[in-house]
């Protein structure tokens, strides 16, 4: 979506008065196409103002986003209403004045009877709201938080929320699709007295400060992972005055600045002590520095404070190239979209070329006040890991290294296909497989080059497919002989009388070119065959990114029928369906 790039900017600026906020948002609102993303308030306080933070920080992700607002303390009717009405996103915002009129300071005379009917009401309640809401992409839930400053060692207040917080936590942890919001570490982060207004509280319900509800709406469209506009998967790094302070050619290994306790080098350690933890969460880690090679490969093999080592960096381009080719190679040779890439650098002329040149790729530069790189390398984490990580996505750089273990060893063989029989591949199709929805959401949200209609799916859609009579969930995981590529591709049919519709086929880029695609289709038809089916129909809708596998399906041997509503329509019989083969893969019962 194309926005007004300088109220873009004005609306960015920190500090900007709640009036211009409300008339910045209102005019490149007016200038943008309808809203892509829907979220919707269900809070037991007022918190109207929050929408205009949620729009705000939406629109500086570049999404237009509507939000409504619920009925108040109602999670239930709420979660009920707006799932109907189709909304993507429910904000949960109980609020602990709710427990009872001025809780805090009736908190120590509640008896351990109140307290467990209490903790029983609040399951059930949540409980029947995650019920509800299940249909949503996601339901951010903000938990209790206390308004006063708390006795030192803490207090009746403090012992009774925690533990409505971890019933809260308990009930949401069997709904997919819930994520937490620690109001408290909010707070703090903002300053208490800085967060709570308590003449507004006490007039109108209204306990927030604008200030805090920025920070809030900032975290909620962080998690998530701008309302699916993007999805970040690599850092890309450059390493003179970013990975150690100073220029490794003239101050060489043992003159850098890099070490746990002496200003400047602590910040740089502190900094690869954060990338270090990055890559463990699944991020693949870059490098794209104007330097030579072996200079490089010395520091990280001889400096005895380097903290990142060999094998977390996936790829690097250290050369004396221009940095937005070297870029564009890493995104090629990751087979990822430049719209995946982060890049951090400390060269104005850099960033700015990055910025003009690759407009997609989100730049960062390390600041000349060097004690603020540690908040820019925070914004950066945030970037990657509000949205949740699987232990799939943690085990990412192996995985993509083991793509190019593979790559390489390719080249010592006379054919592709001799190549593919050495790889020993195995893939494993599996049926409505409710332990993956977590992991077969997230590929959706993620799948950009080999999505053949570029659908996304909630968890709650996959529940509802998994569960439903007429229809099934297929997720495909493959494995060869350099390790588990783990789950990489998911088939989802719905089935009519005799028809066996295709809704989508995603996979991941980190197994296209190996026959997978066409492999897997063996049980997928036996099952429609098996439920009397006896056609075959699917659909193409191309995106700017899909054009690799635009036909897809003329090569799977579907009949292309026309084109209906901009969708390439596709049908063929069932038996008889001449697939290309793949012989190098076995397929393992499920």
């Amino acid at each position: 979506m194309t926005l007004d790039a300088d109220r873009l900017k004005a609306l960015a600026a920190p500090g900007l008065p709640l009036a211009q906020t409300m008339k910045l948002v209102a005019e490149i609102e007016d200038g943008a196409p309808p809203a892509v993303a829907s979220l919707a308030i269900s809070a037991g306080s007022t918190i109207d103002l929050l929408g205009l933070f949620l729009r705000k920080h939406a629109l500086l992700a570049g999404v237009r986003l509507s939000v409504r607002q619920g009925q108040f303390d109602d999670p239930v009717g709420d979660a009920e209403r707006f799932a109907a009405e189709g909304v993507e996103h429910l904000l949960i915002a109980p609020f602990f004045d709710l427990l009872a009129p001025a809780f805090e300071a009736q908190a120590g005379q509640w008896s351990n009877d109140l307290i467990d009917a209490r903790e029983a009401e609040i399951r059930a309640r949540y409980r029947l709201a995650f019920q509800k809401g299940a249909g949503f992409r996601t339901i951010f839930l903000a938990d209790f938080h206390r308004f006063g400053a708390a006795l030192p060692g803490g207090d009746a207040t403090d012992l009774i929320l925690a533990r409505f917080n971890v019933a809260l936590r308990e009930e949401a942890a069997a709904f997919a699709n819930v994520r937490r919001i620690d109001m408290s570490a909010l707070v703090a982060e903002v300053g208490r007295s800085a967060a709570l207004d308590p003449r507004f509280y006490l007039r109108n319900r209204a306990p927030y400060s604008a200030l805090l509800l920025d920070a809030w709406a900032r975290q909620i469209t962080a998690m998530s992972r701008n309302y699916g506009a993007q999805f970040r998967k690599a850092l890309v790094l450059d390493c003179d005055n970013t990975l150690w302070g100073g220029v490794l050619g003239e101050d060489l290994v043992a003159g850098v600045k890099l070490g746990p306790h002496d200003y400047p080098g602590a910040v740089y350690w502190r900094a690869q002590q954060v990338f270090a933890d990055l890559r463990r969460e699944g991020v693949l880690l870059c490098l794209c520095s104007k330097n030579n090679p072996q200079d490089v490969e010395e520091m990280f093999a001889a400096h005895p404070d380097m903290v990142l080592t060999q094998a977390d960096i996936i790829l690097k381009k250290v050369n004396w190239r221009e940095k937005v080719d070297n870029l564009r190679e890493i995104a090629a040779e990751l087979n990822i979209g430049l719209d995946s890439l982060v890049f951090l650098d400390d060269s104005d002329f850099e960033c700015e070329a990055v910025r003009s040149q690759l407009p997609m790729v989100s730049v960062f530069q390390t600041p000349a006040n060097l004690p603020a790189y540690l908040g820019v390398i925070e914004q950066i984490r945030s970037l990657f890991l509000a949205g949740g990580v699987s232990q799939e996505s943690r085990d990412k750089t192996e995985q993509y290294r083991q793509r190019a273990d593979a790559l390489q060893s390719q080249q010592s063989f006379e054919s592709h296909e001799a190549y593919l029989a050495s790889l020993k591949m195995t893939v494993r199709v599996t049926r409505n497989d409710a332990a993956q929805v977590a992991r077969i959401s997230e590929l959706s949200q993620k799948s950009n080059q080999f999505n053949l209609t570029t659908r996304r799916y909630a968890i709650g859609d996959l529940q509802a497919l998994m569960a439903s009579d007429d229809a099934d969930v297929w997720s495909v995981e493959v494995a060869d002989r350099f390790g588990k590529a783990g789950l990489t591709g998911v088939v989802v049919v719905r089935y009519g009388a005799k028809t066996a519709d295709i809704e989508n086929v995603l996979m991941s880029c980190r197994v296209l070119g190996r026959g997978v695609e066409f492999a897997l289709w063996a049980p997928v038809l036996d099952a429609a065959l098996a439920r009397g089916c006896e056609t075959l129909t699917a659909q193409f809708v191309a995106s700017t990114k899909n054009a690799q596998v635009a036909d897809y399906y003329d090569r799977l041997g579907l009949t292309h029928m026309g084109e209906v509503d901009g969708a390439r329509r596709y049908a063929h019989a069932i038996e008889g369906l001449a697939r290309p083969p793949s012989p190098w893969i076995q397929l393992v019962d499920d």
